[in-house]
């Protein structure tokens, strides 16, 4: 009896640890460090692959050129409602949420902090389209500094 209830219960265990609801700030926050840290290695590539409509490279260079942005946590995410869609400029259906977060202003050239920012952006995961496989992406992004 024992050999079969004690594997039981350690499935039971399993199961019910391995499937816990993930929390909703995982994903944003993923998102936000790797743009973060494309912004910080100047590196187009890893801006480009997270956000949903991304400036050309001259733009996000002279953008970025004197500022990145570092430590920055979500603070606050938006439920994602299924029956929400909309469509863009070129017809590709997606969802969305707002995404609320803050971080670290720092200067390029010194290297040092030049003030906190918090920030709102729309996330947005095409349901359509060439872009529907790439995830959670930025869109429409607002960048605060504020005073301490």
């Amino acid at each position: 009896m024992k050999r079969i209830v004690l594997p039981f219960i350690l499935c039971v265990l399993v199961v019910w640890t391995g499937c816990k609801k993930q929390p909703q700030f995982a994903e944003p926050n993923f998102i936000l460090q790797k743009w973060a840290q494309g912004i910080e290695k100047l590196d187009y590539r890893i801006y480009a692959a997270c956000e949903a409509y991304p400036k050309s490279e001259p733009v996000f260079r002279e953008m970025y050129g004197s500022y990145y942005l570092i430590d920055l946590m979500t603070t606050e995410v938006e439920e994602v409602k299924g029956d929400n869609v909309r469509k863009d400029q070129k017809g590709n259906s997606y969802l969305h949420r707002s995404v609320s977060f803050e971080g670290t202003i720092m200067d390029r050239q010194s290297r040092q902090p030049k003030g906190v920012m918090r920030g709102n952006a729309v996330f947005i995961r095409f349901v359509e389209g060439e872009r529907k496989n790439d995830g959670w992406l930025m869109s429409n992004r607002m960048l605060i500094p504020v005073e301490r």
